[in-house]
């Protein structure tokens, strides 16, 4: 049975744009398609991520970037899955050209100051909260730069041959697991991302971009446990789960 489109909200307020990167594939998942487009309790994975992100006060755009060959996967989640219209399009061969992308589409908006931060998520990690992206949204408006993350005390550092090195001191700092989405002042994070380029250097994240070109202060805000990211099949079935337990809902 065709389901009606829904209503369309309409994306007039907020300075902040909130863009979703899907450019993986359904490889160690197991998937013959890219894992974005897999199910996750009725919605696709992604539309979990890009409904949450619509919804947070402040953010005014959102944008989906795609491999090509999801074109067609993407228009349907904008159709059929998402209460705000997406602005589609496709990235690059890595996650640092394709963020570079996404921020040259939505440049003209950055210059002229209707965007002044970026949200940059990954669709694989469906269950971001409300809470959480708006967290990172305040801090990186506040100090320029923000990211999620989860202390991990049970890192340690590999030494040279088999031996561990010493663990981080308090000058140091204590070790995070970095999650998305990574919030930044917008102009600044679209120069980083074009000096980037320039000088070939590519990044792990968008913080790493950050902290290589820019004086940022990145800040760090408590991530969450359930805001991991669906590599393998267990953990599709584990968000499965989460959702269960929760009662939780996409849109």
């Amino acid at each position: 049975m065709t389901q009606p489109r829904r209503p369309r909200a309409a994306r007039l307020h907020g300075r902040a744009a909130g863009v979703v990167l899907a450019g993986g594939s359904g490889t160690r998942v197991g998937a013959g398609i890219n894992k974005a487009f897999l199910p996750l309790a009725g919605h696709s994975i992604a539309a979990w991520g890009l409904n949450t992100l619509a919804a947070v006060e402040g953010v005014g755009i959102l944008v989906f970037v795609v491999r090509p060959d999801d074109l067609e996967h993407a228009r349907f989640v904008d159709a059929r899955e998402t209460d705000s219209p997406l602005e589609i399009i496709t990235g690059g061969e890595t996650r640092q050209e394709s963020e570079l992308l996404a921020l040259r589409h939505l440049a003209d908006r950055i210059d002229s100051g209707a965007i002044d931060t970026v949200l940059i998520h990954d669709a694989a990690r469906p269950l971001v909260s409300h809470g959480l992206v708006s967290a990172v949204l305040h801090a990186a408006r506040e100090t320029g730069g923000a990211v999620p993350g989860i202390p991990a005390p049970d890192i340690a550092t590999a030494g040279s041959g088999d031996h561990l090195a010493p663990a981080p001191g308090p000058r140091q700092g204590a070790l995070v697991r970095v999650q998305t989405p990574q919030g930044f002042h917008a102009a600044t994070i679209l120069d980083a991302y074009e000096a980037a380029a320039r000088d070939g250097f590519v990044g792990t994240d968008t913080a790493s971009c950050a902290e290589e070109y820019t004086d940022i202060p990145v800040s760090w805000v408590r991530g969450e446990e359930t805001n991991f990211k669906i590599t393998y099949a267990q953990d599709l079935l584990l968000a499965q789960d989460v959702v269960s337990a929760l009662g939780l809902r996409s849109g």
